[in-house]
This record gives structure tokens, sequence and C-alpha cells, in this order.
């Protein structure tokens, strides 16, 4: 289901259980409203428990933002959310979909790479926080 900005709070507890260094509420709020942009919120019952967010241009989409409250990681949110934003890059005629990925988050690039995305290219000292690699992957739609 699509985020809104009444669901920005939760997104934001989520986001600051999940990384160390985490977006700010403006830089959400941007993403939820980015024209070109895909935001989806994961929930069990009442309860927003996960959400992505990508951005889609020329023939790919760039995943930004991927995180599951942590009491409820390993039950298939993420793979439900990216399914679905894979499913909406198809639909619209995307090629590929990028993301990339912490050197030292096994269990992130563990999902990305049973969904079908191979590692690329590494980007050297890209996060700022921590100086730490990125990994780029990528999902060929076609």
């Amino acid at each position: 289901m699509p985020a809104t900005r009444r669901d920005l709070p939760a997104i934001m507890e989520i986001e600051k259980q999940s990384f160390a260094s985490p977006w700010d509420s403006l830089t959400m709020f941007l993403a939820m409203d980015d024209p070109q942009g895909r935001g989806t919120a994961a929930w069990l019952g009442r309860q927003l428990v996960g959400y992505c967010f990508a951005h889609a241009t020329h023939d790919m989409v760039h995943i930004l933002n991927l995180a599951v409250r942590p009491n409820c990681r390993r039950q298939g949110i993420a793979r439900r959310l990216l399914n679905d934003l894979i499913a909406f890059s198809q639909g619209s005629g995307r090629l590929f979909v990028f993301l990339e990925v912490r050197t030292s988050n096994g269990e992130a690039k563990a999902l990305y790479a049973g969904m079908g995305f191979r590692q690329v290219c590494t980007w050297r000292k890209y996060y700022q926080d921590t100086h730490e690699d990125a990994e780029i992957m990528i999902k060929g739609l076609t």
C-alpha cells in the first residue's frame, strides 16, 4: 500500500531503529512527495512494519531506502516490499532495478541475491558516517 504523510511518524521510528545514520524527516517527506518516486508501506494488522522508497528515471528504478521493524524481520516483509517494487518497475517498462548496500550488511545482501540481484561494482567509502564501501547490486527485468 502506498506510504502517506500520516505514516511518517511510524516510518521515522523504524528508520531510527534500523540505521546508524537515519534519514531525517525532511528527507523522508521529500521521498514521499517525489513525483518520480514510489513509496510503499507494509502493514501487519494496524501496525506499519516496513517501508520502501525508490526513484524511477529513464529505464531504471533506484531503491533508496528499505527497512523493516526489527521485531518483525525474517517474516518475508522486505521480500514483499521488493516484489511490489519489482512489479511496479516491470509494469512501467523499466529495464532494471538497482541499489547500494553496505558491504557489512550480509543479511540484506543475501536477501537481494536470493531475489536475483547481482553485485556489479563497489563504490569505495560511499557511506559518509563510517566511510564504508557500498556494493552496487542490479536486477534485470527483461
